[in-house]
Parts: C-alpha cells; sequence; structure tokens
C-alpha cells in the first residue's frame, strides 16, 4: 500500500532521479501547460466572475504558479494547493494570504483533507498519470466538492498511445540506430512509456463514470497525446 514516504521516492524515480531539475523544468513549462487550448477549455466549463467567493483548489499543485494565476484572475476566492514532492514544495515562493498548501498523498483515502461539500471548483493538471490509481482521488472528490461542483481534470500529458508515437514524439526525430542512445536512454524511455501510458482517455471516463460523475466534456489535444476532461458532481 503507498503511503507519503513511498509516493514521494517513487515520484522522485518518475521525475528521472533529479528533484531540483524536475522542479525547474515544471516553472519553465508553465506557460506551456496552460495554454491558450487549457484557457479555452477553463473559459468553457468553470464560469465564475471575477470577483466571485468561492474554494478552488490545484491538486498536484508542483511550485504553485497556477495557484498564483488563479489569485490575479479571482482575489476573493479562497485558493488551496495539494502537492507532495519535496523539491516542487521547495520551490513554492512567499504565497498571498488567500493561498494554501497542503502536503498530502493523492493515492489514498482522504475524506477529511477537506471539509464535505466544502470545494466549489477542483482541477489537475499533469497528476493523474502519477497516480498508482486514481479512482481514491475521484472518490475523495465526490466527498469534497460542492453538489453541482466541477472537476476540470486536465491531462497535459501522455494517454496512451502507441509505441512508435511516444518513441517519435520523445526521441524528436532520432533514429533508433543512433550510437549517441545509450541503454540508459532507452531504459528510461521505455520506463516513462509505461509510467505515462498507464490510461486510456475511455479508461478515465469509465471510472469518472463508475465513481457518479456526469462527464461534460472530452477533448484529446496534442494531437491525441493527451486529454482534457470536465465533469460535474450531481446536484
Amino acid at each position: 500500500m503507498p503511503s507519503l514516504k513511498s509516493t514521494q521516492a517513487y515520484l522522485e524515480r518518475h521525475h528521472g532521479g533529479d528533484g531540483k531539475l524536475a522542479a525547474q523544468r515544471t516553472l519553465e513549462s508553465h506557460q506551456r501547460n496552460h495554454d491558450e487550448v487549457f484557457q479555452a477549455f477553463w473559459n468553457q466549463h468553470v464560469v465564475l466572475s471575477n470577483d466571485a467567493e468561492c474554494h478552488i483548489v490545484d491538486l498536484g499543485c508542483g511550485p504553485g504558479l497556477f495557484l498564483q494565476d488563479l489569485h490575479q484572475r479571482y482575489p476573493q476566492a479562497t485558493l488551496t494547493g495539494v502537492e507532495c514532492a519535496p523539491y516542487m514544495l521547495d520551490q513554492v515562493p512567499d504565497l498571498p494570504e488567500a493561498i494554501n498548501i497542503q502536503v498530502a498523498d493523492l493515492n489514498l483515502d482522504l475524506p477529511d483533507l477537506f471539509p464535505t461539500n466544502s470545494i466549489d471548483i477542483a482541477v489537475a493538471n499533469r497528476l493523474v498519470h502519477e497516480l498508482h490509481q486514481p479512482v481514491s482521488l475521484f472518490r475523495n472528490l465526490q466527498h469534497w466538492l460542492k453538489p453541482g461542483g466541477v472537476f476540470v481534470l486536465v491531462l497535459v500529458d501522455m494517454v496512451r498511445q502507441p509505441l512508435k508515437s511516444y518513441v517519435s514524439h520523445e526521441l524528436k526525430g532520432t533514429n533508433l540506430n543512433d550510437p549517441q542512445l545509450t541503454d540508459k536512454t532507452l531504459e528510461d524511455l521505455f520506463i516513462h512509456f509505461l509510467e505515462h501510458n498507464r490510461y486510456h482517455v475511455d479508461d478515465l471516463v469509465d471510472l469518472l463514470t463508475l465513481c457518479e460523475f456526469k462527464i461534460l466534456a472530452v477533448e484529446p489535444i496534442r494531437s491525441g497525446r493527451a486529454v482534457q476532461i470536465a465533469v460535474q458532481k450531481s446536484e
């Protein structure tokens, strides 16, 4: 059974064994992972006025950049991040009083992490592929979200795809016979293929449906390598 400590160790391995570098890459890729495609999807499914007094939660918030974006847009909102990787938490800057970050392993059953029916909006960006099983998170969200609350599940990352597609994207045209591809590089490539391809889009939709969420939208992006999904808790 996973624990916070074992999940932290797994995530560091998953991120190449160099947490500091992984955090830096997260900072550098923030704009790309919250681009106009993401913003259009958000605007379509998260209908909030700029002065809304609501509770928004960023699950797997990393260094907290999206929370800062949300604070700029919704200055009256209460904002909470959830993160467990120490090297991400080390990069969190001084935050406004409206933003709070909690340390927790989202693989676990955590119904008491937030009060029942207390969250208006929850978002997970580049998170679910890192979970050994996402059902605990989906069940927790059924407790945490207010009736009618929206969970914008954004996988700006890999969903299941053919090996050829994955290898071609990761190697960016490098020939597999290239002597620059060491055994270590190839080992990492195939380990990450398994980790990034855990769930097919249909798997996620089926699990969310079985957890009694209403599916609002399913939008493949990045040539089918990723997906954006919005769901709603029943009123």
